[in-house]
């Protein structure tokens, strides 16, 4: 049974983080993998992948960073 909502969501620009590089086009991939979710379709490609060992250390210290800044922020707000 669907629980009704009594407030739409509201667009709260205060806490919205901007995204560094805003792309307003992907260029067209090698798609390996399609998935459709109802009226979406979502295409998988391979073109971003970290494939070499320096390529995938430095991605794993991005995450590491987002992450640490994100309980760091979730941290700040708390108290």
């Amino acid at each position: 049974m669907a629980v009704p909502q009594l407030d739409t969501h509201k667009h709260n620009p205060g806490r919205d983080m901007p995204m560094s590089i805003q792309i307003k086009e992907l260029p067209a991939g090698n798609v390996v993998e399609t998935y459709q979710f109802g009226e979406t379709t979502v295409h998988i490609c391979d073109d971003f992948i970290a494939q070499t060992p320096s390529q995938i250390a430095k991605v794993i210290k991005q995450m590491h960073e987002v992450g640490w800044d994100i309980l760091r922020n979730q941290k700040s707000e708390a108290d």
